[in-house]
């Protein structure tokens, strides 16, 4: 690019007389070759022509960029199966079950009934605040001309969905939980993978429950929850034919009130775990509280203090701060759920079956 540049300096002083002629002639000469072999040149001898290797690639920026589409992200289904409770306020809620009373007793002529009693279980929790900011300049908005930038407030609000799914998932799906719930061993948990057999093992588990006092509970509907890894497993099992009550089979999808897919499940290895949970009707297994008037994350903008004397100025200049011209944008939930030092955030463990998926 050098030289071509030169060359054209060269023409172009020739024609103020300050270029020798013979000179002249080779600089137009090799100027016409240039037009004529461009073409054909290849890709080192271009770019040693152009001098810099990035010209192509600036040119494709400037006229052409775009951005992917964002990922669609799994979005959890806890709603399906834990206990939606609400909060007034930040205070913590109570709430308590009440034990049956005891049964009848044989009573003898002229004798007085035997007492009972009952007796009451409380549990109290609360909600959090959970917030993130996020801040640009004015002028990043005014550049933002595919509008990537702008939506970023939409993305923190699918963040915060995402978020929530780890929460709840975490009431659940850990350490602490699955070691409690493993200790007390059948019919609380198991270790048997997901197949036919041991999910039967775990439904015939579910319906042997009891309460307190050694009364059959009767859950009727179960909810199979699984990380991502046993989707097709276990869809195959529910809605094989086999589990339909085909020949010398059992029919175990009246059983399965739904299959609901956890991503944030952890799992290692050939270690897959899963879980059973009664309907959330029938019991509150893992309750999830929210704040009254607050159903979801929330995306807010903080509003510009930036009031216009004369003059006019960009849309962008008038979203920010007077003192920094930043636009400032928080994203926030509110949301709680049981932090026991045991069962973590399972309040009942009664109508919850855990399966370590460790063996066949």
């Amino acid at each position: 690019m050098y030289n071509v540049v030169r060359w054209i300096e060269d023409v172009a002083l020739a024609e103020d007389g300050l270029t020798p002629k013979p000179e002249l002639d080779k600089r137009v000469t090799a100027l016409r070759e240039l037009g004529r072999d461009w073409r054909n040149m290849n890709g080192s001898q271009f770019q040693e022509a152009m001098t810099t290797a990035h010209f192509a690639t600036y040119f494709s920026f400037a006229l052409s960029k775009a951005f992917y589409d964002d990922y669609n992200y799994q979005a959890g289904e806890w709603m399906n199966y834990t206990t939606a409770d609400t909060a007034p306020d930040f205070r913590d809620v109570q709430r308590a079950r009440m034990t049956m009373p005891g049964t009848l007793q044989l009573r003898r002529e002229k004798a007085e009934p035997k007492a009972t009693n009952i007796a009451d279980t409380w549990i109290h929790y609360g909600v959090d605040e959970y917030a993130r900011q996020f801040d640009v300049s004015w002028q990043t908005i005014l550049n933002d001309d595919l509008g990537e930038i702008r939506r970023t407030p939409q993305r923190m609000a699918q963040a915060a969905k995402l978020w929530a799914d780890t929460f709840v998932s975490a009431l659940y799906d850990n350490a602490v939980t699955q070691g409690t719930v493993a200790a007390l061993g059948a019919p609380w948990a198991g270790t048997g993978r997901l197949t036919q057999a041991n999910l039967a093992i775990g439904i015939a588990n579910m319906m042997v429950r009891t309460d307190v006092l050694g009364n059959p509970l009767n859950f009727r509907r179960i909810h199979l929850v699984i990380p991502p890894l046993l989707v097709v497993q276990a869809h195959d099992i529910i809605e094989n034919l086999s589990t339909y009550g085909g020949p010398g089979t059992v029919n175990l999808a009246q059983y399965i009130a739904g299959i609901h897919v956890d991503p944030y499940i952890a799992w290692a290895g050939i270690n897959v775990p899963w879980y059973l949970f009664a309907d959330p009707n029938e019991v509150a297994v893992v309750p999830v509280l929210r704040l009254e008037g607050w159903p979801g994350p929330i995306v807010a903008q903080k509003a510009s203090d930036i009031r216009l004397m004369q003059g006019t100025a960009p849309a962008a200049f008038t979203m920010g701060s007077f003192a920094t011209g930043d636009i400032e944008y928080m994203v926030e939930d509110v949301l709680g759920g049981w932090q026991d030092a045991a069962f973590v955030g399972v309040a009942d463990f009664r109508g919850f079956y855990y399966s370590s998926g460790t063996t066949p």
